[in-house]
């Protein structure tokens, strides 16, 4: 279930390609605490640094440290950190990191599927895996990579920690939640950490482990503002709809026999957790539903989905906003064309493909704006003509008479007066509230301007 490269991130700034300087593997394990000091409590977790680095972008440099986390009882983890650089406490930024294959951890899995690279591979190294099991996708991962698409978040003095899931390394559903809750108890004991300012962004997988990392994360240290894209949130819903509802809607054998193998790999995670199916007797999804996180996450999120989403239904997230809609708001991406499940393919839709960089800009957007200081410049990268485009799909959907209330939240924020809207590929800039008013006035003929456009989209968009 992965999403979209986030490589725009990594985009020509002030004139200047961001660049990392080679990590540097410590010949000897650099451990913050002694072995003698491993902490009982489980609320800490250990901290041990296995290498370093530096990004240099803008005339800048950002170091960063890879680390094992280790909390007692548990498998380890490894994130990816960029502490923050000004004295006193700075915003963070927790960014989730499924799929990515990292070799810098000295574990023998990780050296195992760093020495098969990129591509398809018998997904050996979860115990369930056997005769019939699917392959699964390997994709290496940089510390430098990481840095490069930290950079817009380092740009605006946050902090930054990736956490990796490394899904190819075998574990079930509560590793990865594991490995997310490391993480935030790393920042509950980490210096220099604004705890009332701390973001959190991931999408599909990574979405559920933002998802249900700000339903774990310690009292200090809740996100104050959350970003999913497509997440999945309710694995009992998830497992009867790939077990019952595509077999009902999807006639093709053949796209049904995509959909089985393609979860196949997912399903024995998920099973490894909560026993088997939800309609088997024995089993437990009681911490897996979107029950379960409308009861626990006090972080309030933005999500983002397509509602040709094959993968994971648009009415999961539906469900999970009905039971808490003051903590999750969605933005939801509208096909205007009659669906046809049989010709689409197993993937996340194609408006979140057609309008990724779109998707990108109002994720960010709103991080920075809910994470920005108060007088702090913040700026937010959009490919030219994405937003025009996406804005034409938007009044197309109106013209249908559906809801698109969820719009005109997305662009007031970006018409905040810190914002500056810089365009990726020739780096030019321009205040955000002008940059909306172009975009609606070319799309709804409005006569808006940078002083009057906030005002107008208070009350929603214009009317076709």
């Amino acid at each position: 279930m992965r999403l979209l490269s986030t490589t725009l991130l990594a985009l020509a700034f002030l004139g200047s390609f961001p660049t990392a300087c080679c990590s540097k593997p410590s010949p000897s394990a650099n451990s913050c605490q002694s072995p003698d000091d491993m902490p009982t409590d489980p609320g800490t977790v250990q901290v041990t640094q296995l290498g370093s680095g530096s990004l240099d972008a803008a005339g800048q440099t950002w170091p960063y440290q890879l680390l094992r986390l280790e909390v007692p009882g548990r498998a380890a983890t490894y994130a990816q950190w960029f502490p923050p650089r000004k004295p006193g406490v700075s915003p963070i930024v927790v960014l989730t990191r499924p799929y990515d294959g990292i070799a810098w951890t000295g574990e023998a899995v990780d050296a195992k599927w760093a020495a098969r690279g990129r591509g398809l591979h018998p997904d050996d190294s979860e115990p369930h895996f056997g005769p019939g099991s699917s392959s699964i996708a390997y994709t290496p991962t940089t510390p430098e990579l990481v840095a490069s698409e930290s950079f817009v978040y380092l740009f605006h003095d946050f902090g930054v920690l990736a956490v990796f899931g490394r899904f190819y390394a075998g574990g079930d559903l509560q590793n990865d939640r594991d490995d997310m809750n490391a993480g935030m108890r790393f920042l509950a004991q980490a210096p220099n950490v604004d705890t009332t300012r701390i973001g959190i962004f991931g999408g599909s997988w990574g979405g559920y482990e933002a998802l249900y990392a700000a339903a774990d994360a310690p009292a200090t240290v809740v996100p104050s503002v959350g970003v999913a894209l497509s997440p999945l949130s309710d694995f009992a819903q998830e497992v009867d709809y790939v077990s019952r509802v595509v077999p009902s809607r999807v006639s093709d054998a053949a796209l049904r026999s995509r959909y089985q193998q393609f979860f196949e790999p997912y399903f024995r995670r998920i099973y490894a957790t909560t026993g088997g199916d939800p309609l088997s007797s024995g089993t437990d999804y009681t911490r897996w539903t979107a029950a379960h996180l409308a009861a626990t996450v006090q972080t309030p999120f933005l999500i983002l989905h397509d509602d040709w989403d094959t993968l994971i239904p648009v009415e999961h997230t539906r469900a999970l906003v009905s039971q808490a809609p003051h903590r999750f708001t969605p933005m939801y991406f509208q096909n205007t064309a009659a669906v046809d499940w049989n010709t689409l393919p197993p993937d996340h839709g194609p408006l979140l493909s057609t309008h990724g960089n779109v998707i990108i800009t109002l994720s960010l957007g709103h991080l920075l704006v809910k994470l920005g200081g108060a007088e702090q410049p913040l700026y937010i990268p959009y490919g030219a003509g994405t937003v025009g485009a996406w804005l034409r799909g938007v009044r197309a959907s109106q013209e249908q008479d559906r809801d698109v209330s969820d719009v005109a939240p997305r662009l007031l924020e970006l018409t905040d007066p810190r914002v500056q809207m810089l365009e990726a590929t020739q780096g030019t800039l321009q205040p955000g509230a002008a940059f909306v008013a172009e975009q609606v006035n070319a799309v709804w003929g409005t006569s808006f301007t940078a002083a009057t456009v906030r005002t107008a989209l208070e009350s929603g968009l214009p009317t076709p």
